[in-house]
């Protein structure tokens, strides 16, 4: 990503730091961070701690400036052995200079999150919680130091409050699972944010809206809070495949699934998707979840965060949410991906969501209440798999 300056005042007198390139500003810059971290050497344009074997790099976003006022969006990129995917955080501040602006922004990541990082990762005596995944049990530790960051009058929100009875339930067999909590409240403009390894959760935001909303002081505030947790060595296993090989099948299986116009085809196709996956339990995962993951990107509506296995076509007995189910996101990514380079036509686009029971829902929901897309409340996706099925 490249910076953009755009300088309205020629008044304005740069300061050393303005001034410099972006390779020596990201220097500067992660000398600032490296004061949290003992030890740690430049490598190149990144930041290795070699106490807890973490990689860090900074990259630039959107830069601008208004009225001798400067905005800066920085990206923190933290890469570890234990990370299924490379944690990437993104603060926002201003200032009266760029350098103001971007020193505030590393001083935000290194206090909220960075700190919460180097905390779990020094594995010290914590609380644990255990999560449930169709009977398997998997245990975390909880942080022992939890970082907010409050900017306002009122008394920060208690975020962690609202969420840490559900936590549990969105924790699976990843080794490291990273949240974020985020509210604003602008008087009358509310805006809340529950992600987990980077996606957003949209059940799990909604009971952070309900925080904001108990609040009896309610004045503009902002309230962020970043939590790692570790599950331990005893119930951690390594899984058997990685998110680029669940990419490839994702584009090898959409490019059979967009060939589906019938139910003549749908038969001839599904047992020729089944020859390349490894085993039925990705199988089954491939084959539900990109139609429902092409619909909601595609059509944008308010998804649920619970997906229903149902063994052997019996009684539904589990509920997962999508976090437990480390293929969903997997998948996601890819099928953006795969938009991007692979562009197919609208027509093979609707030849693949409709095989969403989720669009059969919508639609009729559309077409026979009247109801707009975006009051639409959507329930958990139940999908059908045999007695070998093993979430990862």
């Amino acid at each position: 990503m490249g910076i953009f300056v755009h300088i309205l005042s020629s008044s304005y007198i740069m300061s050393e730091f303005d001034s410099c390139s972006p390779e020596q500003q990201r220097k500067i810059l992660l000398s600032m961070i490296a004061e949290y971290c003992p030890g740690a050497i430049m490598e190149g344009n990144a930041l290795h701690d070699t106490q807890h074997a973490l990689h860090i790099a900074v990259e630039f976003g959107q830069i601008g400036s208004h009225e001798g006022r400067f905005s800066a969006q920085l990206l923190f990129i933290l890469s570890h052995d234990w990370f299924d995917e490379d944690l990437v955080e993104s603060c926002a501040s201003i200032g009266n200079s760029l350098e103001e602006a971007m020193k505030a922004c590393t001083q935000e990541f290194s206090e909220c999150v960075l700190k919460s990082v180097l905390t779990a990762l020094d594995q010290k005596e914590s609380e644990t919680i255990t999560a449930d995944l169709m009977g398997k049990k998997y245990l975390f530790h909880v942080p022992p130091m939890r970082t907010a960051m409050h900017k306002g009058k009122c008394p920060p929100a208690d975020l962690w409050n609202a969420v840490q009875d559900k936590i549990p339930e969105y924790l699976g067999t990843k080794r490291v699972y990273w949240i974020k909590l985020y509210s604003a409240d602008m008087g009358n403009r509310q805006f809340c944010e529950a992600r987990i390894n980077g996606t957003v959760f949209p059940d799990l935001t909604d009971l952070l809206y309900q925080e904001i909303f108990r609040r009896k002081d309610r004045q503009i505030s902002i309230d962020k809070l970043f939590l790692v947790f570790i599950q331990d060595h005893s119930t951690y296993r390594k899984c058997p495949f990685t998110k680029q090989d669940v990419g490839e099948l994702t584009f090898m299986t959409l490019d059979r699934l967009l060939e589906i116009t019938d139910d003549d085809s749908h038969r001839k196709i599904l047992p020729e998707i089944m020859k390349f996956c490894p085993d039925s339990s990705i199988y089954t995962e491939l084959t539900v979840f990109l139609p429902e993951i092409a619909a909601q990107k595609l059509i944008d509506f308010r998804d649920n965060d619970a997906l229903m296995p149902v063994v052997n076509y019996g009684k539904p007995e589990y509920e997962l949410k999508k976090s437990q189910v480390r293929s969903f996101g997997y998948m996601e990514d890819a099928f953006e991906q795969y938009l991007r380079k692979r562009q197919p036509s609208r027509d093979e686009l609707m030849n693949l969501i409709r095989q969403s029971g989720k669009f059969e829902v919508m639609t009729r929901a559309i077409q026979d209440e009247a109801i707009k897309i975006q009051d639409l409340r959507m329930s958990q996706l139940v999908y059908f798999v045999d007695q070998n099925y093993h979430v990862w």
